[in-house]
């Protein structure tokens, strides 16, 4: 058999790709963000450039991520340097986001013109910022639920037939492990989630190079 790396359901996740944009400003460099509009999912958060794979217009995921940044921040891809991929990240809701660091060519903000349907502003932070400000870290449950009951007429909805499959009794009530969420508390406004995940692992290479 033909061995040769593959993520199994890769096809059954939502897969993404997203830009870590580096910018120079007076001698330093610094990671840009984007606080999206109010009015599309995840609405108000704070995030990088980055979408959805589109079969139709993306050839390679590197293509989802420079096509996303153009859009949102209005900006010729001439002017984004792919600087490498750190990894692919997958979260517990399966959703898989390829990330690749790029700097971006600007003499000035000012020449980025974002897309108002869905980016309601833009900021950047210095690398030095993160050495002297760790995020706060936070664990919460993630539970497989065999069964849900309503809050309302106490009814009962059976998901999973651990019993009738014979299955330990343990499957029999909620089981699963923890998930570490991470948070950036900037004047900005909390930098959490994906992003700041992804922030936790390419950090220490950044801040080393």
């Amino acid at each position: 058999m033909r061995e040769f790396p593959r993520i199994i359901g890769e096809e059954k996740m939502f897969r993404s790709a997203v830009l870590i944009p580096l910018v120079e400003s007076e001698g330093r460099t610094e990671i840009l963000f984007q606080l999206r509009s109010a009015h599309i999912r995840q609405g108000g958060e704070i995030c990088f450039p980055g979408g959805g794979f589109d079969r139709k217009k993306d050839d390679s995921f590197r293509a989802t991520a420079l096509r996303e940044t153009r859009e949102e921040l209005g900006l010729d891809e001439k002017k984004i340097e792919i600087l490498g991929s750190p990894g692919t990240l997958i979260t517990p809701m399966s959703v898989m986001v390829h990330c690749f660091i790029g700097r971006l060519k600007l003499e000035s903000l000012k020449e980025l013109n974002p897309s108002k349907d869905e980016v309601a502003g833009i900021f950047t932070l210095p690398l030095e910022w993160f050495a002297t400000h760790p995020p706060s870290e936070y664990k919460v449950p993630l539970r497989a639920h065999p069964w849900t009951e309503d809050p309302e007429t106490g009814e009962q909805t059976h998901h999973f037939p651990a019993a009738q499959l014979n299955l330990p009794e343990r499957y029999t009530a909620p089981w699963g492990g923890s998930h570490k969420i991470w948070a950036y508390k900037s004047d900005h406004g909390i930098i959490w989630g994906i992003t700041a995940e992804i922030l936790q692992d390419i950090l220490p290479l950044l801040l080393d190079s």
